[in-house]
């Protein structure tokens, strides 16, 4: 049978848990916290250039100032909709590359969507095509019995 090994674009989701809301907040929080120190800096620039008298470079500075405060703007409204998610709900983390061997009778529409659905780092599902889910009950111990 002729098969072709393509790379396709897999989604990677999360499952939202009290672990993830919070690695996600303290991910907005540091953010901000860089953001405003970058502020403080560019204020300190600009009240330097002011003191030399260099106002032709003073209105770059206040340019990437108000971009960067934009940039806090939407760290703060993050982090307010992480407070928001709600326990089960599934959240987008991102993209991955996979593999996938076409074969001649595959339907194109269903090969194409992929997802890898996470809990706390952990793989618990995996959806190819139209959403048919593999659900992960359970992972064995080193002993071979599953984990309870």
């Amino acid at each position: 049978m002729q098969t072709v090994l393509i790379s396709r674009a897999v989604t990677v989701k999360s499952k939202v848990t009290p672990l993830l809301r919070a690695r996600l907040g303290a991910e907005a929080q540091k953010a901000i916290r860089d953001v405003e120190q970058e502020m403080e800096r560019f204020l300190s620039e600009i009240e330097k250039r002011r003191a030399l008298g260099k106002s032709d470079e003073i209105a770059g500075l206040e340019r990437k100032l108000r971009d960067l405060q934009a940039r806090k703007d939407v760290l703060t409204a993050k982090l307010k909709d992480i407070a928001k998610l709600s326990e089960g709900q599934e959240v987008t983390q991102g993209q991955v590359q996979g593999f996938y061997e076409v074969k001649v009778g595959d339907v194109w529409s269903e090969i194409g969507t992929a997802e890898i659905v996470l809990e706390d780092g952990r793989v618990v599902a995996i959806r190819e095509g139209n959403s048919v889910t593999v659900e992960v009950i359970g992972r064995e111990t080193a002993a071979g019995e599953p984990e309870r």
